[in-house]
């Protein structure tokens, strides 16, 4: 199939049924003297391009939990790629388009892990438009140069949202093609992709690009330009580069040795308050948002933090294990320099209960019970980060909805519960990508389909046999999602929220 876009003829190929235009280059490459700059959209062309494969994903050193870090890897990465059932192709009626962004904590990920490909959820729906994205990842994306040495002209920062805000615009120019309607584009991402998300719903140069939006555990915590100037010295400092001609000398092969020897990608990807695509008054930003009409889904998983147990450093079970806890252990450490003495006591106190609420058959471990309650109290400041952005949007006026997902891994090495990217393979309609999940449930994924489908439609997700309410800060409906059962409950995580709220009073604990 042929289809005629601004910057060429896309040539895709249909798979039982479904239509896929793969490595869709949405910007000009990155590369050269366009390195560490904003994208630029893409020359004007006639010219066929063979939209078969997927392209290269960022530059990033390889990881387990993250398959797309196997995958060739270039600085030439915007590429995005689009599937559609064959029955909507030439339709009269424009379907709703889905722009899904990658996790990977902006140092890995890309679009073609796997679990992210959307083969299998376009042959199941006909009516919606699914799309995937790369973008740029770590030292390639956040850090501000311009006080570096022949760094004057390098004052674009946040480049991986710039990259999104571009694949949007030529979504927006040409996705109708396709069969899409540009006017209703719903975004949505998990993990690192949330962040994306909220970033990109309270970003004003984001605005008019899409309707509505889905934060799958994650809510933008941005950083200052200073800390993006910081990023900077510690890249200068890692690669032994004195300048920026220096800088620009490096390879993309040598960037990503650099980047595992130095772990640049753990000190180096934030999102920051830049003035322009990230406004210097972050409540403001959220309240124009709200005030703009975007709808918002936004919700945790139970049990976030015990997927790091096996993403954790370490070469065998027990050394992944004592590396997860201790990260516990400093994060619980800095929580508690944070408050003041009663808020330390309301830390303590949500140590005991997490203790309290360990499953059955961990708790004669003393160990792993005492890991187990750790990690649910790191989860607990992580839902309370991101239910802290949902109160603002409410706040607001925004139109908000709050799910809280229950239903858990099958795994043993997850803890059976329902930890950080369960829901990834529900979403998809993956069944078999089960990186975190373990054995899929069919009936809880097509009704988490069905109810982020319904969103992306009708502004408002629906599920059969359940009423899902708006959020609000007195009521705090949240959609409690277990195996067996979908029920909006009020403030569903009240026992550690009331214990957070006095620990941090008006002022959120960020994960990350």
């Amino acid at each position: 199939m042929k289809i005629v876009c601004e910057n060429g003829v896309m040539l895709g190929k249909t798979v039982d049924c479904v239509t896929s235009f793969k490595g869709v280059p949405f910007a000009k490459p990155p590369v050269n003297e366009l390195r560490w700059k904003a994208p630029q959209a893409p020359d004007p062309s006639d010219k066929e391009i063979e939209c078969y494969d997927f392209g290269y994903v960022a530059l990033q050193y390889e990881w387990p939990s993250e398959l797309a870090s196997y995958s060739p890897k270039s600085e030439d990465c915007l590429t995005l790629n689009i599937w559609e059932n064959e029955g909507i192709v030439g339709g009269e009626d424009r379907k709703p388009v889905m722009v899904f962004f990658h996790g990977g904590a902006y140092g890995w990920g890309g679009t073609t892990d796997p679990i992210y490909n959307g083969q299998s959820f376009a042959k199941a729906h006909d009516d919606v438009i699914i799309v995937t994205c790369n973008y740029r990842l770590g030292l390639m994306s956040f850090a501000n140069f311009s006080k570096v040495e022949g760094g004057e002209e390098y004052t674009d920062i946040n480049l991986g949202i710039r990259d999104h805000i571009a694949a949007l615009q030529w979504i927006q120019k040409n996705i109708s093609g396709f069969g899409g309607d540009p006017d209703n584009v719903t975004i949505f991402g998990e993990s690192a992709g949330a962040w994306s998300t909220t970033a990109l719903t309270i970003s004003p140069k984001a605005r008019g690009l899409f309707k509505r939006a889905i934060a799958q555990s994650g809510q933008v915590a941005p950083k200052s330009r200073e800390d993006a100037q910081k990023y900077a010295e510690f890249i200068m400092q890692s690669s032994g580069a004195k300048n920026m001609k220096e800088l620009l000398a490096i390879s993309g092969e040598e960037w990503m040795k650099i980047d595992a020897e130095k772990m640049i990608a753990d000190e180096c990807c934030y999102v920051v308050t830049d003035g322009d695509i990230i406004p210097e008054d972050f409540d403001k930003a959220i309240e124009d948002a709200a005030k703009s009409g975007i709808q918002l889904i936004i919700g945790t998983n139970t049990d976030e933090w015990n997927y790091f147990q096996e993403d954790s450093i370490g070469k065998t079970t027990q050394e992944k294990f004592n590396s997860w806890v201790e990260g516990m252990d400093g994060m619980i450490a800095e929580a508690r320099d944070m408050t003041d003495k009663d808020g330390k006591a309301a830390v303590e106190e949500l140590i005991r209960y997490e203790e309290s609420i360990v499953p059955e058959e961990y708790a004669g471990d003393e160990k792993v019970k005492s890991a187990l309650a750790k990690s649910g109290v790191i989860s607990e400041l992580w839902r309370y980060e991101i239910l802290d952005f949902a109160d603002r949007f409410a706040d607001a006026g925004g139109e908000t909805y709050v799910y809280l997902w229950k239903v858990p891994s099958t795994r043993d090495d997850m803890y059976k519960s329902a930890v950080h990217a369960v829901e990834l393979p529900y979403i998809f309609n993956n069944m078999e990508a089960d990186q975190c999940a373990g054995q899929v449930d069919p009936g809880v994924a097509e009704k988490a389909q069905e109810a982020w489908i319904s969103f992306a439609k009708t502004e408002a997700p629906t599920v059969e046999g359940a009423d899902w309410k708006k959020y609000n800060t007195s009521e705090r409906n949240t959609m409690v999602i277990e195996k067996d059962k979908w029920e909006c409950v009020s403030n569903p995580s009240k026992t550690a929220r009331e214990l957070l709220w006095k620990a941090f009073k008006d002022q959120p604990y960020h994960v990350w």
